[in-house]
């Protein structure tokens, strides 16, 4: 598999996450982009809506980087084996580890090949394993 376009932002509660959702699918609409897309929610136990075809994981509330490092792998490994996505919309609810999570992702230590990109950010290709 090749690398999979990453997005990280923060957006803390529904109303947050939704209206972070919405623009992440509104900008994958005006360019016209089609491919799998899949979207992770950190602490997400409300309502979130994504269209038909879009995954959305949810994982329990805890820092991605800490102790919800495990849950972060296992849900994104098994996303990306079962949906193929080739864009991801990772929602984290703090941004206190932000930068732990990002290294993460940039290393390829969950084992994946990223292209990781952060709100108003240029992207960035990691080299992980695949």
């Amino acid at each position: 598999m090749s690398a999979v376009a990453l997005e990280l932002r923060v957006a803390r509660g529904a109303t947050a996450q939704q209206a972070e959702i919405d623009a992440w699918l509104d900008a994958r609409r005006q360019a016209a982009d089609e491919s799998a897309a899949a979207v992770v929610a950190e602490g997400a136990f409300f309502d979130l809506h994504v269209p038909e075809g879009i995954a959305l994981l949810r994982l329990a509330p805890g820092c991605a980087c800490c102790v919800g490092q495990l849950p972060l792998r296992v849900g994104l490994t098994r996303l990306l084996r079962e949906r193929r996505p080739r864009s991801v919309l990772l929602l984290i609810a703090a941004d206190e580890h932000r930068q732990r999570i990002e290294k993460m992702l940039r290393e390829g230590a969950l084992g994946v090949a990223f292209t990781v990109r952060t709100a108003g950010e240029e992207q960035d290709d990691v080299q992980g394993a695949s």
